[in-house]
């Protein structure tokens, strides 16, 4: 899944309510650096990762830990605020899905775009360029990919801008021409 489709809409908010106050500041850079190293201290501390992911810890819990971590980096005061607020709602197991948001409202603004891009077998370097290359024509900006191998489409190339799909793989024209030969008879 991309990363986009996998964020639950509250934890859109969320982000979109942090950017809003972040850019009131001039600190969306900043912040964005925050949630990247919080971000990277969830995902390499399995510990912390239960702790926000489970619901039979304390707020009370949640809230000393992370303080913590706070007194350790330095983090901004709007970051602490967004991670506080999360934790008084019960709802500290989206800050991951709260951060990667954050992370494309950023991308967003800076006229970048996400693709997602999933093919049966692995990218070459020079394809993924030919790729970004015709979708920066097709769109007009710059583009990231984010690749996935899903050996299922047989072959082809599936193509996730936002809400609109390309897709040339094998696996959707094989389903499509069975639809077709059953309607035939």
């Amino acid at each position: 899944m991309s990363k986009e489709t996998s964020i639950p809409e509250v934890a859109k908010r969320y982000a979109k309510a942090t950017f809003d106050l972040a850019e009131a500041e001039n600190l969306s850079e900043a912040v964005l650096k925050d949630l990247t190293i919080l971000k990277k201290i969830i995902i390499d501390n399995a510990e912390l990762n239960r702790l926000i992911s489970s619901p039979t810890f304390t707020s009370t819990d949640q809230l000393n830990v992370m303080n913590e971590i706070f007194k350790k980096q330095d983090i901004s005061v709007l970051v602490k605020n967004l991670v506080n607020v999360l934790i008084r709602n019960r709802r500290i197991n989206l800050l991951v899905s709260v951060i990667n948001a954050y992370d494309l409202i950023m991308k967003s603004n800076s006229g970048e775009i996400i693709a997602e891009v999933i093919t049966a077998a692995e990218l070459k370097d020079d394809q993924k360029l030919e790729i970004v290359s015709n979708l920066k024509k097709m769109t007009g900006k710059e583009i990231q990919i984010q690749s996935k191998v899903q050996p299922e489409i047989i072959a082809g190339i599936k193509v996730k801008i936002g809400s609109q799909m390309i897709d040339a793989s094998v696996s959707t024209k094989l389903n499509n021409l069975k639809i077709l030969m059953k309607g035939a008879n």
